[in-house]
């Protein structure tokens, strides 16, 4: 069934995500206090407060930094409305930065949206309305106010971002470490030690995090079959593939299928 999750969180000590990671739902991120390095897709922002990010189905992300404060809204797409939907979409792999007043606005909303969620104060019709309406006032914030820009200081180098790009186009074909390396004219150890460096996740586990967001898809967008799927996504056996996505997902790709489907 469709379902929305609102949040709160503050961490007053520096934190970061364990791992790069995806969901088949949107996710609405409000940064209300502090700065965040935040990877999306393949590029890596400096978000500073009050600044929005909103996060499509099936695209990797994780951030890190200091102490900061934010609200997460969860939801998935069959609870989106037609104008929903076109709002985020338009939104969507961007950083929104609102004006002092739609700042405030937006976290009075907020502020009654965690409430209700976390209480189930008013119920679902007036957590539905209030969300709709924190919608429309995200709707209005000027295009002026929205910076899809890399972020220039210690930003990932042009070789890194060209990796990720590489292998986000070639998920699919079976290759080692050692052949991307030498798809970029560098030694194996090289290429390790600063992917790491400058993503905090290994080369390893983007490659593999990159073919589990594309089987996901797959799994939720298409009736094929999960050996299909595998050989798809460039994992070398099917039983492989359901080895390693039951680890990541604590379900089988079919089982993950049959719970996620029950819930959109």
């Amino acid at each position: 069934m469709a379902f929305i999750e609102v949040e709160k969180k503050i961490y007053e000590n520096e934190w970061a995500m364990h791992d790069l990671h995806s969901h088949p739902h949107y996710e609405f991120y409000f940064l209300t206090k502090g700065s965040r390095s935040f990877f999306l897709s393949n590029a890596l922002y400096k978000l500073a407060a009050p600044a929005i990010v909103i996060i499509p189905p099936h695209v990797m992300h994780k951030t890190e930094g200091g102490a900061f404060e934010r609200y997460n809204i969860n939801v998935s797409e069959g609870y989106l409305d037609d104008f929903e939907k076109e709002t985020f979409g338009k939104r969507a792999l961007q950083v929104i930065k609102p004006k002092p007043t739609e700042e405030a606005e937006l976290l009075k909303l907020l502020a009654l949206l965690e409430e209700t969620d976390r209480r189930q104060k008013y119920g679902e019709s007036v957590l539905n309305k209030l969300f709709s309406y924190f919608v429309l006032t995200v709707s209005k914030i000027s295009d002026a106010h929205l910076f899809p820009h890399r972020e220039t200081k210690n930003s990932i180098p042009p070789l890194i971002l060209k990796v990720i790009d590489y292998v986000n186009e070639h998920y699919s074909e079976s290759q080692t470490l050692d052949d991307i390396a030498k798809a970029f004219f560098v030694s194996r150890s090289t290429l390790i030690y600063n992917f790491k460096k400058y993503t905090n996740c290994s080369l390893i586990d983007f490659v593999l995090n990159v073919r589990l967001t594309k089987a996901k898809e797959l799994l939720l967008n298409t009736k094929k079959s999960v050996g299909e799927i595998s050989e798809l996504c460039g994992f070398s056996s099917s039983n492989y593939f359901g080895l390693i996505f039951k680890k990541k997902e604590n379900l089988s790709p079919a089982n993950y299928r049959k719970h996620q489907n029950t819930k959109t």
